[in-house]
């Protein structure tokens, strides 16, 4: 990649900023100044920039989303979005693990590794996901069963493993990730959902973190 590119990166900063760095002799690549923003580095590559090291960015973010904040860089319609949200680690090179839904909340992890994402999102590894949701109506004492044995929605048949009920509050686990599937499934066994929360996504957990913060996590 070129050079400004990873020094954009590495500070969180404009390519125009990064440029004006490079050509002014703060920037070091290797233990050598190098003042040509087209120069070719690797994201390996050892940075110095004014005297200090720049390290690449974190493999991976958890952000715990609020709801109304929707999961892309922009939104035409001037709606919140993650651009806002967390645009200091979209800068950095980082960029959002699937989605949620603008109106759910919890757990969403952020990725500058491609075959990380790739990991975490392909069908055929069954990243298991865990939710809690609020719903509507008495929660059935088969709910767990038919859960378990496939719900009809409109982007096809999903099953989810029952955790635990608490009144209005329904814990599962899912191993897929279709668009607003959680919603479906439970609003056709009769249960709309009011509340959803992303627990956990693989072995990453929302834990404690306040909604709108971010932490860095092993990846």
């Amino acid at each position: 990649m070129r050079l400004e590119r990873l020094v954009a990166e590495r500070l969180g900063c404009t390519r125009r900023e990064a440029r004006r760095r490079v050509r002014q002799g703060d920037v070091q690549v290797q233990g050598e100044v190098v003042v040509d923003p087209a120069h070719r580095v690797g994201p390996e590559d050892v940075l110095e920039v004014g005297g200090t090291v720049a390290a690449g960015p974190p493999r991976l973010v958890a952000y715990h989303k609020p709801p109304g904040v929707q999961c892309t860089v922009g939104d035409p319609h001037g709606r919140p979005s993650l651009r806002e949200a967390v645009g200091e680690w979209l800068d950095r090179g980082l960029h959002p693990v699937g989605r949620l839904d603008a109106d759910s909340e919890g757990l969403l992890l952020l990725s500058s590794d491609g075959q990380l994402t790739q990991r975490l999102l392909h069908p055929k590894h069954g990243t298991r996901k865990v939710y809690e949701a609020t719903v509507e109506g008495a929660v059935r004492a088969d709910l767990g069963a038919r859960l378990a044995g496939g719900v009809e929605t409109a982007t096809g048949s999903h099953a989810a493993e029952l955790l635990g009920v608490d009144g209005q509050v329904v814990r599962l686990a899912v191993h897929e990730g279709k668009h607003r599937m959680v919603r479906r499934m439970l609003a056709n066994l009769g249960h709309p959902v009011v509340r959803l929360v992303r627990l956990q996504m693989g072995s990453h957990e929302l834990g404690d973190l306040a909604p709108g913060a971010t932490r860095i996590v092993e990846a």
